[in-house]
């Protein structure tokens, strides 16, 4: 790849469109969005007139840097990155920006139930009421440790991700040095533009930091596992590291549980089924152990209701996409939200066969995770971060296309955002001193009626789609995969518009 892109000519050029957008998205949203709802209210729930300022900074801090790559080593660049997430962490807390107050809340709610004992009480017929022992068991531990060593201070929980994101710079900087030699398009002066890029996205910035989401744990666990996957290249013994790694990502998030679906059926296709076994048997063993006290307590309760869990993540709300179908609308079997899976699972193997007589890069796990993540029933910021430090390390080879690919998914971010501004702005009722009732007039009331949840998976979210199959085919070039994936979109799309049968689109 030609790094001459964006460390000649055209790199002046860049930077100084970016400073512009920086400067002109800053006056705009100071001047526009400077409303009482949202300058005071807003920062309780989305932070979003911050986040659209964060994002002119990054954009303008992202192409500055560029313009002086070549003066930067890698060893700066990280230090660089420690000087950017201080400075946001000491801003969101001296300003008192919240968490992300419904997920932060409703998480926090678990701890309590674990240190009680509830884990050991009878689970209830009815099993909404027991809705918070059917998330991963790594996930809910997560919560409860920090809960028993700190009492989950909001304070204190952002530097703990701050500390877990510092860990994930520095595990992929480990990858890349480790690998740098025998891995295709890996360079330094690559690998120094995807971690700049990294550095300053304005999606960790806000989904780690500002809003406090755990994906920083997971993400780095799976990081993790790819250091020992690629370590087992020369001594085999490492990949029963990476599947123990891999396997406590799946147990906190289970869209890691594919990256173990790629290591057992690559296996499986060399026919080395000793191997196939045994590692089956150490993620039984890891699945056994971390979910423990629930199966001691009724395994025959936990089990089911973990694996309608696992087999019905669904949103029929405005954070579903087109392949959640609300089955009672259209009074069909609730079966035909697993066509998306099982169709992702098969066009999973397809790929899988195709390439497992070559030597495993991160290019297939990349194309794995992004498949199901573009086949997921629901969409969110923070499933872009299960691929960002990935796509990271090698930038696709190509700065042009690694760009473009970013762009998609800081674009359908960006625009999220911007659609609840515009909410925010047209709302034309009362702004109650209560917060929570404005929010819930505007969120629930005002917007299914004005047609603002009608536009969201009609445009936002097909960026967002869009996004994942031009990174498909980036890493693939393969015409018969992305074209399956189209197709299946198209048909799902055109469904989805004629029949409404998802909560968004009314």
């Amino acid at each position: 790849m030609k790094t001459d892109s964006v460390t000649s000519r055209n790199r002046t050029t860049m930077l100084i469109g970016a400073l512009i957008f920086m400067v002109v998205n800053t006056i705009i949203v100071i001047s526009v969005c400077n409303t009482q709802f949202i300058s005071e209210s807003d920062k309780f729930i989305w932070n979003t007139k911050i986040i659209l300022i964060i994002s002119g900074i990054c954009f303008g801090g992202l192409f500055l840097v560029l313009r002086f790559l070549k003066s930067l080593t890698i060893k700066k660049l990280f230090l660089i990155f420690l000087i950017v997430r201080v400075i946001f962490l000491f801003y969101f807390v001296v300003f008192n920006y919240y968490v992300e107050t419904i997920d932060f809340a409703f998480y926090s709610q678990f701890p309590p139930h674990v240190l009680s004992g509830g884990i050991f009480t009878p689970y209830l017929e009815y099993w909404r009421n027991d809705v918070w022992r059917t998330y991963p068991p790594m996930f809910i531990w997560w919560y409860t440790y920090n809960y028993w060593v700190y009492g989950l201070d909001v304070i204190l929980w952002r530097f703990m991700n701050l500390l877990l994101e510092m860990g994930i710079i520095y595990v992929m900087i480990q990858i890349f040095q480790e690998n740098s030699v025998t891995e295709k398009g890996w360079n330094v002066e690559n690998f120094k533009i995807g971690l700049s890029i990294y550095i300053f996205s304005f999606i960790p910035i806000v989904i780690i930091l500002l809003y406090g989401n755990m994906i920083a744990f997971p993400v780095l666990i799976s990081l993790l596992g790819f250091l020992y996957f690629f370590r087992s290249k020369k001594n085999p013994k490492y990949l029963y590291y990476a599947v123990f790694f891999f396997g406590l990502a799946a147990l906190t998030e289970f869209f890691a549980a594919f990256w173990i679906l790629v290591i057992l059926l690559i296996n499986l296709f060399q026919k080395n089924f000793k191997r196939f076994f045994i590692l089956i048997g150490e993620f039984m063993a890891i699945f056994c152990l971390v979910t423990l006290p629930f199966l001691i307590n009724d395994a025959l309760g936990y089990l089911p209701r973990l694996s309608y869990v696992v087999l019905n993540i669904a949103s029929g709300n405005w954070d579903g996409t087109i392949w959640a179908i609300d089955s009672r609308t259209l009074n069909v079997s609730p079966s035909i939200n697993y066509v998306p899976a099982i169709i992702a699972i098969i066009l999973s193997l397809y790929y899988i066969y195709k390439n497992y007589k070559f030597e495993i890069s991160l290019d297939l796990f990349i194309v794995i995770i992004s498949i199901f993540l573009f086949l997921s029933p629901e969409f969110s910021a923070w499933h872009y971060l299960w691929i960002f430090s990935l796509i990271s390390l090698n930038i696709i080879y190509s700065f042009r296309k690694f760009l473009i690919t970013n762009l998609f998914f800081w674009g359908y971010f960006f625009f999220f955002i911007i659609w609840f501004v515009l909410a925010y702005l047209t709302y034309p009722g009362i702004i109650f001193s209560n917060f929570w009732e404005t929010y819930i007039e505007i969120f629930h009331g005002y917007m299914p009626s004005a047609g603002y949840f009608i536009v969201l998976p009609l445009i936002i979210q097909t960026i967002f789609q869009m996004g994942f199959i031009y990174l498909i085919f980036s890493y693939t070039k393969s015409k018969t995969l992305v074209s399956a994936l189209l197709m299946l979109f198209i048909i799902y799309y055109i469904f989805n518009i004629c029949m409404p049968a998802n909560l968004m689109f009314y």
